[in-house]
């Protein structure tokens, strides 16, 4: 199996039968939970072969107050992006990504952002699907991994002019690829925890490994034939560095599930483990992007970065934990454009 980060993208086929969507993304949270900062570097080949394709950097500051105060995209050839995995090094234009940096511009709408971090893995990379067919095989049609759950970042980052320094930011980085974006989809992240009582108070015992505590949960809708599939949905908790993986065919089907354009909830099982995951946010903390698809539909991604919601396990013969963060990911996909978020990008 390739190495995390490894680029998916093939040499383009003749005659092209299949587009190609990839990308590579990072995300860190001050530790005051006030600020915000995203970027992303995505390669598109449509599935018309008169369109050679594009390569894009995108970039979104948010602030806890006034929700997304910036958000920037460059768009280059797709020739121009050069890659290489051994050790991996990835570069859009001006903008490079390898496993411990990340530096760029994007520009657009006005908005002009910029940065130059640097980024320290705390834990193991998370393959979030069971089996290595669904990486390999057709289905699904969208992958996704996480090269790294949990890391520290430091360095800069400049929204027109501002600068803010990145100090010991929690952060991390994620890479998914396939033929297009599912047709409906909702990913949750969090590596700034509180320990909670159950209530959002944030109050309770401390975590003994808050630097290996993270969760990750993703939940797709997908296409089989022409058939829209019921959501699937993976994820997992890592606490104090124990992972609790659910990602078996209970938690798959899962239908204890509500999705809307500001709000996730799941309760998913393995055995007579129990997650419980409830993050919301309000559509001004939200930042739509415009996100294309290679057959030439838009999918609408809706991003927060400053979430608030609540993780409870709860497994045999241990104390039930319940964990609390107002800097929640959450991003919402929809192809629906009827959503009330303001599109940025």
């Amino acid at each position: 199996m390739a190495t995390s980060n490894a680029i998916r993208l093939q040499p383009d086929p003749a005659p092209r039968a299949r587009g190609h969507v990839e990308s590579h993304f990072l995300k860190a949270v001050a530790p005051d939970g006030q600020r915000a900062i995203w970027v992303k570097h995505t390669l598109l080949r449509p599935k018309a072969p008169e369109n050679a394709g594009v390569a894009e950097v995108w970039a979104i500051a948010f602030t806890r107050d006034n929700g997304p105060v910036a958000a920037a995209k460059s768009v280059f050839p797709l020739a121009d992006a050069r890659f290489e995995d051994g050790p991996f090094d990835y570069s859009i234009g001006p903008s490079r990504l390898t496993a411990e940096t990340a530096e760029g511009r994007a520009a657009s709408s006005g908005h002009e952002i910029t940065w130059s971090l640097d980024l320290e893995s705390l834990v193991p990379e998370f393959r979030p699907f069971p089996l290595a067919s669904m990486y390999d095989g057709p289905f699904p049609r969208q992958k996704a991994l996480t090269p790294v759950p949990s890391a520290r970042v430091n360095g800069e980052f400049t929204i027109d002019g501002d600068l803010w320094t990145i100090d010991g930011w929690r952060g991390m980085q994620g890479h998914n690829w396939g033929e297009g974006h599912s047709e409906r989809y909702a990913w949750v992240h969090c590596n700034a925890f509180q320990a909670g009582d159950g209530n959002g108070s944030g109050k309770g015992p401390a975590l003994e490994k808050p630097d290996e505590t993270w969760l990750e949960v993703m939940t797709g809708r997908v296409r089989v034939g022409g058939v829209l599939l019921p959501w699937l949905t993976v994820g997992a908790l890592c606490l104090d560095g124990e992972i609790h993986s659910f990602n078996g065919a209970r938690a798959l089907t899962s239908r204890n599930l509500t999705v809307t354009t500001t709000r996730y909830r799941t309760t998913l099982r393995r055995g007579l483990h129990r997650l419980d995951l409830d993050v919301a946010t309000t559509p001004a903390a939200m930042a739509g992007l415009h996100y294309e698809n290679p057959d030439g539909s838009m999918t609408h991604c809706l991003n927060s970065k400053l979430a608030e919601g609540t993780v409870t396990l709860s497994a045999p013969g241990r104390p039930t934990r319940t964990l609390y963060s107002d800097a929640f990911a959450l991003e919402i996909g929809t192809k629906d454009p009827d959503h009330g978020i303001r599109m940025r990008v």
